[in-house]
C-alpha cells in the first residue's frame, strides 16, 4: 500500500538539512546568549532615576 503523504525520508540530502538546521539553531542560541550576557549599554525607559547628579 502506497503512502498518501510523501515524508521525504528517502532523500539523501535530508541528513544534511537536519544537521544544518540543528547547527543554525545552536548558533542562534549562542548569539542570543552572547547578547544577553554582554554589557548593558541601553538605558531602561521605565527607569526614571537620574544618574547625572
Amino acid at each position: 500500500m502506497a503512502l498518501p503523504l510523501h515524508v521525504g525520508l528517502e532523500h539523501p540530502n535530508l541528513t544534511w538539512l537536519v544537521i544544518v538546521g540543528i547547527l543554525t539553531f545552536a548558533a542562534g542560541l549562542g548569539v542570543n546568549l552572547y547578547r544577553s550576557l554582554g554589557t548593558d549599554t541601553q538605558t531602561d525607559p521605565a527607569d526614571d532615576t537620574d544618574h547625572s547628579e
